[in-house]
């Protein structure tokens, strides 16, 4: 008896590896912003009673709306990177294009937070460890550009176009 072929479409190894790191990565953020957002309430209900993570964090970026309209836009990127990594598994055109757009607005997040935070935190630069500051910044901003420059690639645009044939 004659095998029947998959007549499923299925992704190629770089979609798969990389929807596979972005639904972990988008995972990992999101589950580590939630529990920084819940330890700085804490923080914030105990004031100064015991030492946090946040207890060196600035006030003045506690209190300002850009903090907090960034930290409510980090929450939506990281769940899109999640949302559309898993439809990107099943070579969802649209994934693809929630992607894209995601990674181009945390990239324009990413450098608001930069310049905005410095001036804010001005008088925190001393402790703030500038270096690997630096090159988390750098890895990931590298890492964002490569999945928008492989996603864009017309060979991985093709996978997302074609259509399934059913006889």
């Amino acid at each position: 008896m004659a095998q029947l072929k998959d007549r499923r479409r299925k992704p190629s190894k770089g979609v798969a590896i990389f929807s596979v790191s972005l639904i972990l990565i988008g995972t990992v953020f999101f589950l580590a912003m939630i529990i920084a957002f819940f330890q700085l309430r804490l923080e914030l209900q105990l004031k100064d009673d015991a030492p946090f993570l946040f207890s060196q964090f600035p006030a003045v970026s506690i209190n300002s709306t850009v903090f907090w309209l960034s930290t409510i836009l980090g929450f939506l990127i990281m769940l899109s990177w999640v949302v559309s990594g898993a439809g990107m598994l099943f070579l969802k055109n649209w994934a693809r294009q929630l992607l894209l757009v995601s990674m181009g607005v945390y990239i324009v997040n990413t450098v608001v937070n930069i310049f905005i935070n410095v001036f804010l935190t001005y008088e925190y630069a001393s402790v703030i460890p500038v270096f690997w500051l630096s090159l988390g910044v750098i890895l990931v901003l590298a890492f964002c550009i490569a999945v928008i420059y492989f996603f864009n690639h017309p060979a991985v645009i093709s996978q997302f176009k074609r259509k399934s044939r059913h006889i």
